[in-house]
């Protein structure tokens, strides 16, 4: 099974387990404004980070977009699951394709005519994550008992390679199954932590959170060899990455039963 295949499948069983999940815990909403309450949700995110460790040695700043299934408790815990795609950072990974360039720094494509080619960055992160909303720290204007200071850690899997992209005439040595010796995947598990703001509306409308986030990661090559260094990848890497995020958040509520009078 692909790595890909792999990340797509957990995600599937996680997000069924959660609205299965959701589905029996969620409640009839009480005030907001009076009191901590349950709240399932699912939370769009975007944001992007800054590389750092042996990540910064091969790729610029990644952009990121994903989706958050997770839970905040009557006592203000919060936990959840968490999936996220990486995009968008330019490479500069030394020696890539040198075998395949010509004195100009140019691939010739199957057709023999110069090919225009993009080289990027790209990934996934998949993980659970937990922490606590601090609504005693800091006081806004709009702030109540289920919206302060969110403090989380996480830990998980990533996976990162390079990805190439072309147009009009195929380069099949950029093709599957080729292209594996090139794009210097590389894979495994990562602690991280966030601290931001977290906001639950009075009138359930909106809801969001924002702010910084960090992570750490042991990965190891996926490849056994790249074609165009003649030189195997072998040792483990530490990756890190530094940056913003901002969530959407769409809380999960169970209807008030409608009243009959007689």
């Amino acid at each position: 099974m692909k790595l890909t295949q792999f990340v797509l499948t957990v995600f599937a069983l996680f997000l069924g387990f959660f609205l299965a999940t959701s589905a029996l815990v969620a409640q009839t909403p009480r005030n907001i404004n009076a009191e901590p309450i349950h709240s399932p949700h699912i939370s769009f995110t975007a944001g992007g980070f800054i590389p750092m460790g042996d990540l910064n040695d091969r790729y610029g700043a990644f952009a990121t977009v994903g989706a958050s299934f997770g839970v905040k408790t009557e006592n203000n815990g919060y936990w959840g699951f968490r999936a996220t795609s990486l995009s968008g950072a330019r490479c500069h990974q030394e020696g890539l394709l040198s075998n395949l360039l010509t004195e100009d720094n140019e691939i010739i494509d199957n057709e023999g005519d110069v090919a225009w080619y993009r080289v990027s960055g790209r990934g996934a992160i998949i993980g659970l994550h937990a922490g606590k909303v601090f609504n005693n720290i800091i006081s806004l204007p709009s702030s109540n008992p289920n919206s302060g200071i969110l403090v989380r850690g996480g830990i998980g899997y990533i996976h990162h390679k390079i990805r190439f992209d072309f147009t009009e005439n195929r380069i099949t040595q950029l093709e599957d199954p080729y292209v594996q010796g090139y794009d210097r995947l590389a894979a495994g598990f990562y602690i991280s932590n966030f601290i931001g703001y977290w906001h639950m509306d009075d009138a359930r409308r909106i809801n969001y959170y924002a702010g910084f986030y960090s992570f750490a990661s042991r990965t190891y090559p996926m490849r056994n060899y790249n074609y165009d260094t003649n030189i195997p990848d072998t040792e483990p890497r530490f990756d890190m990455g530094v940056g913003i995020e901002l969530g959407w958040v769409l809380h999960i509520y169970k209807r008030t039963p409608k009243e009959y009078w007689y």
